[in-house]
């Protein structure tokens, strides 16, 4: 299409009542190019101007089209905005109730979405309506919405969406993901279907499966932020920070203000030049397995064995943290003692005296083991968890291995992203520490 045939085109739509009907052509016409978006980024800057010397009737009419443009280019708080000036309208109220359910105000999208029906027979509101309700976890509510619709009406993607999203909140996940599945045979471009069964196939684990469906409902117009959100942990954990960067770029380029996306992309470009520092981090963890490991479970004679029980050395870490001198001043305990106990060590690139991995000056095993509040203290960082988990207890505002365990294994997995297999790395890390989740 030509730029004068855009023109005209964009011209003719917005004309015209911006109503639900045509609201799917204006997308496909603001999406159609790079040129089209900014031919409308345009407009709208055009079209505030005008607004800015209007009043009365006029004044309101633009102001609604205005809202309705900025919802479709997703500056959903403009567009609430302008729409709130003029809520008497049911088309204002409808995409009033849109944007406030996007920007996750589902109280006040309800009410917006119950006074801009447009009849007892408004699925695209009932649908909107059962989203609200599953954000705001209240099953019952969003059954009674679903319950006027027979099953042999439940042929469309809105519908079966919306059926998913409550068996989701029920905890019926393969039910779910059958109806989203369904949803999108009838509408393959089926954004919010697209996004959930992404989610789903994250949560259990199908990592390939999910960064598929992410891409396909990251490539949708306009852009579901979400999903590229999601699509960019998900390339953190496979180790492809460029992509995810890319993804968080992406985000920024839409709203400059998404402050996840900001978090995010700071710890993408980070990780990027993190490589030399996660092998360290490898090598110093193998390091204190090494260091854990029993001198019970090697051949020592009975002389050095001896020694070192009365020492109560019981450990490889242990034998690193005396000096020479200790040992030869034990009794019965002389030079050829010594050698078998510094060849043993030098079998792991290991010493006497050279203390664990990070250590100042050597301490004597068996001093006082740390309190378990100074475990809860440190940070949650201590212990390195995945990308994905590490984002959520950022999303959570969890800072320190006192406040994780604050938490009990249900409201950790009501957590956006948070998954069954999250939930195993989290109890396997704490279980490594003597500690564990609040108890139901």
């Amino acid at each position: 299409m030509t730029p004068v045939a855009a023109k005209r085109k964009l011209d003719d739509l917005l004309a015209g009542p911006l109503g639900r009907q045509n609201f799917a052509e204006l997308l496909d016409h603001i999406y159609d190019s790079y040129a089209t978006v900014d031919l409308t980024d345009s407009r709208i800057r055009q079209m505030e101007a005008d607004l800015a010397g209007l009043s009365g009737e006029e004044a309101r009419d633009l102001a609604e089209r205005l809202g309705v443009l900025h919802f479709a280019r997703g500056n959903y708080e403009a567009a609430a905005e302008k729409l709130k000036a003029v809520r008497t309208r049911k088309t204002a109220l409808h995409f009033l109730g849109r944007a406030l359910l996007t920007m996750g105000r589902e109280r006040e999208a309800l009410d917006c979405l119950v006074h801009g029906r447009s009849g007892d027979d408004d699925v695209a509101t009932d649908v909107l309506t059962v989203e609200a309700y599953c954000v705001l976890r209240e099953p019952e509510e969003a059954q009674k919405v679903l319950q006027k619709y027979k099953p042999e009406e439940e042929s469309s993607a809105g519908l079966l969406y919306a059926r998913g999203r409550l068996a989701d909140l029920n905890g019926e996940y393969g039910e779910a993901m059958e109806l989203y599945e369904a949803a999108l045979e009838q509408d393959p471009n089926h954004a919010e279907s697209l996004f959930h069964l992404a989610q789903d196939c994250d949560l259990n684990g199908e990592d390939e499966r999910a960064m598929e469906i992410y891409r396909r409902c990251a490539g949708l117009r306009p852009t579901f932020v979400g999903a590229l959100m999601n699509l960019g942990i998900l390339l953190e954990d496979h180790g492809m920070y460029y992509d995810a960067i890319d993804c968080y770029k992406r985000v920024l380029a839409i709203d400059p203000r998404h402050k996840a996306a900001q978090l995010f992309l700071k710890d993408a470009e980070s990780s990027v030049s993190m490589y030399v520092d996660i092998a360290k981090s490898r090598r110093r963890q193998r390091m204190e397995e090494i260091f854990g490991l029993p001198v019970s479970g090697f051949e020592l004679s009975s002389r050095s064995r001896n020694a070192l029980e009365r020492r109560h050395i019981t450990t490889l870490g242990g034998l690193t943290r005396v000096t020479r001198d200790d040992l030869l001043n034990e009794k019965n305990f002389g030079d050829t003692s010594l050698e078998e106990i510094e060849h043993l060590l030098a079998r792991y690139d290991l010493a006497i005296g050279e203390g664990p991995p990070g250590s100042s000056a050597p301490a004597a095993e068996g001093a006082e083991e740390p309190a378990e509040q100074e475990e809860l203290n440190r940070p949650v960082e201590a212990l390195d968890l995945s990308t994905r988990c590490r984002k959520c207890m950022e999303r959570l505002g969890v800072r320190t291995i006192g406040e994780l365990v604050r938490f009990s294994e249900e409201e950790l997995l009501a957590a956006p992203n948070f998954g069954s297999t999250s939930l195993n790395e989290i109890n396997t890390k704490l279980t490594a520490l003597g500690l564990a989740l609040k108890a139901e």
